[in-house]
Order: structure tokens, then sequence, then C-alpha cells
């Protein structure tokens, strides 16, 4: 195996570990949301006996919030580093791409996993560059 099919073997490799981290991150929010904004308002109703559920209810509601913005911020940086010291790409679309996982956030985060098609071509244009 030569250095170059190395490169492409840890390219997919990493960019696949990356996509099941995302899968992960996903649900995690997307299942917060839910709780919060669907099935929050019926654990809400069942507290209102006790104040102290509620007191409870709402801090779990915010310390969860926070853990997963720590866990969203965390995926982030470790995207964006890999954007910066990974990808095979230009520095202007390494802007583009950090500027949009910042400002869209977990859609933008979808937006920058390349698909096969276009990993097959970071790859071929790779590989095509480092021989010349």
């Amino acid at each position: 195996m030569t250095e170059l099919q190395s490169d492409s073997e840890n390219l997919k490799s990493d960019l696949k570990k990356i996509r099941i981290l995302l899968i992960i991150l996903t649900f995690i929010e997307f299942s917060y949301f839910v709780l919060i904004f669907g099935g929050g308002t019926l654990w809400a109703n069942n507290a209102q006996n006790n104040s102290n559920n509620t007191t409870v209810w709402i801090l779990s509601f915010i310390v969860s919030g926070f853990i997963i913005w720590i866990l969203h911020l965390l995926v982030m940086g470790i995207i964006i580093w890999y954007n910066w010291k990974k990808m095979p790409i230009l520095r202007k679309k390494k802007i583009d791409n950090t500027l949009m996982i910042l400002f869209i956030g977990i859609i933008g985060m979808w937006f920058w996993i390349p698909n096969k098609t276009e990993l097959n071509k970071l790859i071929e244009k790779n590989t095509t560059h480092n021989k010349a």
C-alpha cells in the first residue's frame, strides 16, 4: 500500500467517524428539542401538583441543555479542526466551510460532510496533484 492510498483510506475512515459522531449529536439534539417542545408539556402538567417537581424538571432541562451545548461545541470544534488540518481543499473553501459551520450550526455540519462522489473527487484531485 502506497502512502497516497493510505492517506485516502485515512480520509475515508476519519470522515466515517465524523459522520457517526454527527449522527449521534443530531439524535441527541433532536430528542432534546422534542422533549422541550413536545413531550415536556405533559411532564409540566403532571408536576403542577408539587412545586419541587417543577423546579427539578426545569433545572434538569437547563443542565441537560448546557451539556448538549458543550457537546455541540466539541463536535463543531473537531469538524473545524479537521477541515483546516486534514481536508485537501483550498484555503478559500476552508474559510467558507468554517463560516458555514459556525453560522448554520448542525445543519452546516451536515452540509460540510462530503458525499461519496465529492470524496472520490477530493481523493482523485489530491492523488493527481501529489503525483505531479
